[in-house]
Order: structure tokens, then C-alpha cells, then sequence
């Protein structure tokens, strides 16, 4: 071949190659550009896709928290129940099936076996709750009159041996020169007796009510003494809770009676003793000069004549310099309220006959309680101790239970009255 078309071949392939470069160069442009148009295109959906979502998000949310609204405030209407058809057919169908409940007495021997000495403290608590309501009402005298009672009772008390003491043979010995003046406080104790033994099915001891009712008339009588400084009883409750019987200084039932008096000679004639006289009567009780001087105003019907001669004891005597500012402050704050009451349960609890651990729950079988066996009425079938009380035991079920059967509940562990 000739040199001339070896040039014109070459030439010619040159030509087509820069055209086919420039052909790839304007394909890949073109594909460039749809590459870019698709990829415009997928970016938009995606955009449109989450705007979508993001509104649907939204109403979503609003919906929600309108539903929520709407749920809130039907919550928070009363609805009438009576209405409900459902409600009722399952109260109607547990009235049907629950079965009657049954209060089968036991024999005290069988109950006290069966039952624990909680739950017999726990029903001593209740009676005296339930009749505090009844003492109240009946009080008639001072604070001072019934003190004097049972300081005359329990009187007779000596710690060695724990013979004599507080246990209502007081009511024969009201002639005795000792007890002058006493009489009247013991009537009150029969009237309030005869109130309390009417609402109980067990009696309650004389010496027991010549033990608690001091405490309810004090709380008169402080609560008087306390308006007439303040001018109001806002605050009486919460500063004199120490001396609450159920809440500060509790009170203790379960104490038996004298079948006849204690021994002559054992308390000085107050109308001629001397203050030595009277720290040794206290000190024979197992008590000392704390006891004798909180009591002091109390011994006899004039407070004056009391602190007087107990003050003849150089101990009692500071004692009462103490007391006496308490007494100044008192009228405003609880101190000597509480410095008083506490005395006189030390004297009460403790000056009877055996000591205090004759009172429940050391006792095997303690007064007023009533035991029987439940079942039935939704209540776990079960041998309890019961206050001394009417429907004790068919009132002192389980909360659940009593409100199956539409019935009211125990004495309040608070108040002495029942539960609505």
C-alpha cells in the first residue's frame, strides 16, 4: 500500500476516534444529567414521604391528646351507677352466692385456748373505746373528786408482796375516817356503772371505772381550763395529746374486783397526817416524792391544803417549785396536764392487787372479751376474741367483707365508734 493511504487510513481513524470521543462525551453528558434527574426525583419523594409522615405524626398526636382529654374528664364525672346493668347483675349475683354468715359462740375455756394474747388485748381496747363514749356522757364531778377515789383504793397497796390496792374495795369502806368525803364520787361511779353494764354483755369491774374515769374528767377539766385562757379550743387536741387515753396516756382495763374491804390502818388519816406521813404512805405504794407531788393539789377537796402539807418534805417541796411554774405555764401548754396524768397511771397501773402484769394481755382468759367461730358472709373462716359489746363479732370483720354484705364496720381504733 502507498504512503498515501497509509496517511488517508490513519487520518480516518483518527477522525472517527475524536468523533466517537465526542459522541461519549455528550452520551455521558446526557447521562449526567438523567443520573441528576433521578436523583432530583428520589430526593422529592423522599421529601414528600416525610412531610407525609410528619403530618400524619402530628394528627396522630392530636387525636391522641384529644382522646386523652375526652378519657380525663369522663373519669372525672360522677356516673350513676344504678344505671349500670352489668354493676348491678354482679352485685345482685354475689348477694345470691355469698353465703350467710354464721356467729357461733364459744365456751370461754375453748376461746381463750384458741386465740393469741393480741388478739385479746386488741378486744379489752376496743370495749374500753366503746364505752368512753358512755363515761363521758355521765360525768358529774371534778377531776379532783374522782382522783381522790381512786387514790383512796389504790391506798391500800403494798408493793412487797403486791397485796390490796386498786380493786373496788373502796365501795365498803366509805366510813372509814380516811374516806371521808367520798361518797358522792362513788355514786357517780354506780351511775356511771349502770350506763356502761346496759350497753356491754360483760360488766364492767368497779375497779376499772374507779381507774379510767380520772382520765376522761381530767380531759374536761383541762380542756376548760385551757378555753378559758386561750378563748378557743383549736389547738387543745395536738398539745394535750399526752394525756389522750387512747393516744398518750393509754388506759388499761381488765382489773377484778373485792368481794369485801381491804385491811384498816393501811392509809393515814388525811385529816391528821404530815407530809412525812404521806411520802411514806406513797413509798409503801412502791411510789415516791414524783407521784406524791404531781398529786398534791388532789389529796384533798381544798388543792391549798394538799400542797401545804406535802410540801413539809424538803423534796416534795422543791418538787412542787417545779410543778408550780409547769402549773403557771400550763394553762397555755400541756406540761403539768401531762406531768399529772402520767403520775396517776404510774398509781393506778401498778397499785393493784398481784401487780401489773395481772392486766391483759398476761392474763390466760381477760375480761371483756367474747370469743366465737365465723364463716360465711365473705369472711375467712377463723376463732376470734371479741370486745364485750352487742354484734361484736359479726361487726368485726374484714372491711371487704362487711362491705359484700352491706353492714357497717368495728369500733374505731381511734374513736370508740363504728365504721361507716
Amino acid at each position: 500500500m502507498s504512503k498515501s493511504k497509509k496517511r488517508f487510513s490513519s487520518s480516518s481513524v483518527c477522525v472517527r476516534s475524536k468523533r466517537s470521543a465526542r459522541a461519549a462525551s455528550v452520551k455521558s453528558d446526557d447521562d449526567d444529567d438523567a443520573n441528576v434527574d433521578n436523583n432530583n426525583g428520589s430526593v422529592n419523594r423522599r421529601n414528600a414521604l416525610l412531610a407525609m409522615t410528619v403530618i400524619s405524626t402530628s394528627a396522630a398526636q392530636s387525636a391522641l391528646a384529644l382522646d386523652l382529654g375526652s378519657l380525663a374528664e369522663d373519669l372525672l364525672k360522677e356516673k350513676d351507677m344504678s344505671a349500670n346493668e352489668d354493676m348491678n347483675a354482679i352485685k345482685a349475683k354475689r348477694a345470691v352466692n355469698l353465703p350467710k354468715l354464721e356467729v357461733e359462740p364459744l365456751d370461754r375455756l375453748e376461746g381463750a385456748a384458741r386465740t393469741s394474747g393480741a388478739n385479746k388485748s386488741k378486744a379489752q381496747i376496743e370495749y374500753a373505746q366503746y364505752i368512753a363514749p358512755i363515761i363521758e356522757d355521765n360525768i358529774d364531778l371534778d377531776f379532783g373528786s374522782y382522783c381522790r377515789l381512786a387514790l383512796a383504793d389504790a391506798g391500800t397497796h403494798s408493793v412487797v408482796g403486791k397485796k390490796y390496792g386498786l380493786n373496788g374495795s373502796v365501795r365498803f369502806e366509805l366510813d372509814r375516817p380516811e374516806n371521808k368525803g367520798l361518797k358522792k364520787a362513788m355514786a357517780s361511779i354506780e351511775k356511771i356503772k349502770k350506763a356502761v353494764d346496759k350497753e356491754t354483755t360483760q360488766p364492767v369491774s368497779y375497779a376499772d371505772l374507779i381507774a379510767i374515769v380520772p382520765h376522761f374528767a381530767a380531759r374536761i377539766q383541762f380542756k376548760k381550763d385551757y378555753v378559758e385562757e386561750v378563748g378557743n379550743d383549736d389547738n387543745y387536741e395536738f398539745l394535750f395529746i399526752g394525756t389522750n387515753p387512747f393516744l398518750g396516756a393509754k388506759v388499761r382495763v381488765g382489773r377484778l374486783d373485792a368481794t369485801e374491804a381491804d385491811p384498816e390502818g393501811l392509809i393515814p388519816n388525811l385529816e391528821t397526817a404530815t407530809g412525812a406521813e404521806l411520802l411514806a404512805w406513797f413509798k409503801r405504794m412502791g411510789k415516791g416524792p414524783n407521784e406524791l407531788a404531781a398529786l398534791a393539789p388532789y389529796l384533798y377537796s381544798d388543792p391549798a391544803k394538799g400542797l401545804e402539807v406535802v410540801s413539809q418534805d424538803g423534796t416534795c417541796e422543791r418538787l412542787l417549785g417545779v410543778f408550780e411554774t409547769q402549773r403557771i405555764l400550763g394553762k397555755r401548754a400541756p406540761g403539768p396536764a401531762v406531768t399529772i396524768i402520767k403520775n396517776f397511771k404510774q398509781i393506778t397501773d401498778n397499785a393493784i392487787p398481784g401487780g401489773a402484769m395481772e392486766i391483759a394481755p398476761a392474763v390466760f382468759d381477760p375480761p371483756y372479751v367474747d370469743y366465737a367461730f365465723i364463716k360465711g358472709g365473705g369472711e375467712i373462716p377463723r376463732v376470734g376474741a371479741y370486745p364485750a359489746r352487742p354484734n361484736a363479732a359479726r361487726e368485726g370483720g374484714s372491711v371487704f367483707a362487711l362491705r359484700m354484705r352491706g353492714e357497717t364496720g368495728s369500733v374505731s381504733s381511734l374513736g370508740g365508734r363504728k365504721q361507716d
